[in-house]
Order: C-alpha cells, then structure tokens, then sequence
C-alpha cells in the first residue's frame, strides 16, 4: 500500500525468493561460485548450508536462472521442501524432468531416470537436480539420493545434485551413516548472515532494484538498529524494513529513523512496549485516527500528506495488522483430525461471492507461493504431538501475521509459528466457469494468456503457458494443468476474495 509514497515499482522487501533483489555479499558470491563449480565439475554434491532466512533459496533461484542464459546446455530440476519417502522423491524428481516411469515402483523409477540421463548426455546437456530444505530428508531417503548419484558411464557421472539445508543438515552429515554420501561432495560451503556495512549496503540495493528514486532514507542508527535488532538474516531484515516503511507511510514521513526500526521489531514478533498500551505504534495510531473519523465523519491527519491521500488504505491496513496474535500450538492440539478439512474448506468457501461452481485444487507449496496465488486455502498442519494432521483456513496474510479460522471465529497467528507448523499441503478454491463445457478451458487460457501478453496470435498454447510458468515461479512444463490454471485465474479480472484482502474482491 505504501509503493506510491515511497515512489516504488513495488515492494523493495518482500519475502519471495525474486532472484532480481538477491545482493551478493562476499559470503553469497563465494556459495554462488561453489556452485559454479559443483556444476563444471559435473558429478558428486554440492553443499549449501546456512541458517534460517539466510537467502539460501533465492541464491538457489539465481543460481538456475544464469544457468538457463548459459549458453551451455543444462536440463535442471528443482525439489522444494522433500519431507518424503524415498519412492515419493524419486516421483518427484521425475516429474520435474517430465519422465514417466513403467511403474510406481523403486526399480522402475530408477531405470526411468537412467534413460531420461543417458538420452540428455547423448542430446550434449547436463542434467543437474537441487534439492531445497535438504535437512528434511531422512537419512534412508538421502541414501537413495546417493545411489541414484551412481548413475554413470565408464568415464563420467550423468548427475550433478546440489543439496541445501539449514545448518542442522551439516551435522547430518557428520553421522556414520552417511559417510558414503559425506565422501562424494565436491563443494561445500555455510551462509552466514551479513554484518553492519553488508546490512547497509543490503537495504540500499533492495531500495534501488525497487525504483524508490531516492525518495525513502534509512538515517546511520537506524541502519545500526536494523542490523543490532536482526542479526543481519536477510529475512528478518525484509520483515522488519517492510513494517517500517509501513510505519513510515503511516506517520507521513520519508526518512526512517531508528525508532521505527525498533517498533518494527516489536510488531514482527507481537511484542508489546512494557508499560505502553498494545495500541502503541504507527499502525496503531492510525487505526486509533480511523476511530476518531468514524465518529467525526471525517479524517483530518495534519502534517500527513500520505494519510490524506489513501486514507481508506491505510485506515484497512491498520485494522488488519495491530491485532495482537493468538499462539497457534494450543490450538493445534484441540483440533480433530480428518473432519477439521472440511471445516476449514467451508469457511474459506464462505469468502467467495456468489458464482459458477468452485474448482477444488490440492497440491504442496510454499509461502512465497500463496502469497503469488493471493487465494484464501485451507492448510494441513501438524504437531509433534499428534499422530494425525489437522487443518486450518488460511483467510489473510500479511508480513508477520495471518488470519485463520477453525470454524469459529477468526484469530490473528504469527506467520512464523504458522509456517513452521505446515505441512505445506493447501487446498484452494478458484473458479472459471468452464468445467463441463468441450473447448471452452482452452479458449478460456488462450483469452487470460493473450490478455497479459503471453501469447500472441497464431503461437502455439504451450509457449504462451510456459512463459507464464516461468514468470510466475511455477514448473514449467507448458501444460495448463490446475495449478497454472488457478495462478491464471488468480491473475485475472474476476471477483474473488484475496488472502492479502480477505473479502475484497477485484
């Protein structure tokens, strides 16, 4: 909301993993160049490790994306979040290279890989497969990861694996167990977060990729107090820029100082002040002057140009991020297991307005995902201490909070405790109006690429669909199956409720 007072193309800090706002700081090139030379030296595993939030997904994306403008040739596979069964992963991986197997079984899956290899080394490409989250395989999966590693000739291996995780999968490693898979990394390397000048020159390179023409500051202490408050993970650093920059917008200022960083802080982990009332902060007075206005009819923010200016915006922001949150865990454990899915399916269902008939999708993903979908879901959750999973409806998300239901009434959650309690499995409702109807779906797809110039007249519907798979982060196969279709939907003029606006529709 706050793009248009800052001057802004968008948001500077955001948490998806855009591989156009990834800074190289000395530690980021030196991962960035072992994996250049994981991929020369073709074969083995590369290793990157860091801790949370230390943009070792972005520098992934980086990573793949210059290989797809190398003019060598690579074919490249991508598996987020594998908590799986060997099988399940084998499945997985061919998918991405879009190989089908005889069979599901281990044999075949194996056999189907090798082919898929052999015909890529014969065609001059290089096959090469990374795996994010990598400290979420187990060790019988990274076994089988290790012996489809042995797939080779007599003079060369036919797969490069790069393995990312956070630090935990280092010490995995270290285990007996694993020592045949330990002896085969080519490269290593462990991101650490960034330091004071690196914090500096982090902010300014995000502000400039941006486009806020110098219109937004960051004074000397608050950039000490942005680097003092979140240790330099790149990750907290987008949260807590983001909320003051909200904060900024709010009290109508252009220049960030260290107390905004500071209330920024408290916001993004739902601290509150001692001794101050929860309502304290930039967003809290603005919703406390939406208070006033209700009553007076109208808001008269004096000395605040950008209030004046989007007053409903920022009157709706507000509303939706003071509330403090409720912990998640609790609930969690009270929920019931199987019937819970329905439940939250039904309050999300219960957003949509009044139309054709609801598209039910079910698939796995990831949080930069749900944000670029901007659809409402139920989500599976699980607990340590259940033996099943349960579910909750997703209805809004911002930067540090969600809104979720249970069937009851709404309750704000921090988005942290959220993600580390998802499954990532999610259930989403979209719709197009043209199920049942013979040639409708694909003149509906070939009207929504066109419209956002994806596809022109005369070129084949896959090409338009593979461009707006590779725009939209999603796997590009050139086939306009649910997934696509929804991010499709999700991007188009229809009415529909919005998780960033839950209720609102475009």
């Amino acid at each position: 909301m706050y793009e248009s007072w800052y001057g802004f193309t968008e948001k500077p800090f955001s948490l998806t993993p855009d591989p156009k706002y990834l800074y190289l700081s000395p530690r980021h090139t030196e991962a960035f160049a072992h994996l250049q030379f994981g991929h020369r030296e073709r074969g083995g595993f590369v290793v990157i490790t860091g801790e949370v939030g230390t943009g070792k997904t972005t520098l992934a994306r980086y990573f793949l994306g210059q290989l797809g403008a190398a003019a060598e040739a690579t074919t490249t596979a991508m598996v987020l979040y594998p908590a799986v069964t060997a099988p399940e992963l084998l499945r997985s991986i061919l998918d991405d290279f879009h190989v089908t197997a005889r069979s599901e079984s281990l044999k075949d899956c194996v056999d189907a890989l090798h082919r898929f290899l052999l015909q890529e080394r014969e065609a001059g490409r290089h096959v090469l497969l990374l795996i994010d989250e990598a400290q979420d395989l187990s060790p019988e999966v990274l076994e089988q990861v290790r012996l489809i590693s042995n797939l080779e000739t007599d003079t060369e291996k036919l797969l490069t694996i790069v393995l990312m995780g956070q630090s935990e999968f280092a010490e995995m490693l270290s285990r007996r167990e694993l020592r045949q898979l330990a002896q085969r990394v080519t490269a290593r390397y462990h991101l650490t977060p960034l330091d004071k000048g690196e914090v500096e020159d982090y902010v300014r390179h995000r502000l400039q990729v941006a486009g806020g023409a110098g219109k937004v500051g960051f004074t000397r202490d608050a950039l000490k107090a942005l680097h003092r408050e979140t240790g330099g993970v790149p990750r907290l650093l987008n949260l807590v820029c983001d909320r003051a920059l909200l904060g900024g917008y709010v009290a109508g200022v252009r220049t960030i100082e260290a107390d905004l960083i500071a209330r920024a802080r408290r916001e993004v982990h739902g601290e509150r002040p001692a001794g101050r009332s929860p309502w304290t902060g930039p967003l809290a007075a603005a919703a406390a002057i939406v208070v006033v206005a209700a009553a007076a009819g109208a808001w008269i923010a004096r000395g605040n140009p950008a209030a004046e200016a989007h007053q409903g915006e920022a009157a709706a922001t507000a509303a939706v991020d003071t509330p403090a949150t409720t912990p998640l865990e609790p609930v969690l454990l009270g929920l019931p297991g199987a019937a819970s899915e329905a439940t939250a399916v039904q309050a999300v269902a219960a957003l949509w307005p009044q139309g054709p008939t609801l598209q039910r999708a079910g698939f796995r993903t990831h949080l930069e995902q749900l944000r670029r979908f901007d659809l409402p879901a139920a989500l599976e959750m699980f607990h340590p201490s259940r033996r099943d999973t349960c579910w909750v409806g997703l209805l809004q998300l911002d930067a540090a909070t969600a809104l979720v239901t249970t069937g009851a009434a709404p309750f704000r959650v921090s988005v942290l405790e959220l993600d580390r309690f998802w499954t990532r499995q999610a259930t989403f409702l979209w719709r197009d109006g043209q199920e049942g109807v013979p040639g409708a779906r694909e003149a509906w797809t070939r009207e929504a690429l066109a419209r956002m110039g994806h596809l022109a007249e005369g070129v084949p519907l896959a090409e338009g669909v593979t461009r707006f798979q590779r725009e939209h982060g999603l796997a590009v196969d050139g086939l306009a199956g649910s997934r696509t279709l929804m991010a499709l939907f999700s991007q188009g003029p229809d009415p529909r409720p919005r998780l960033t606006q839950a209720g609102s529709a475009r």
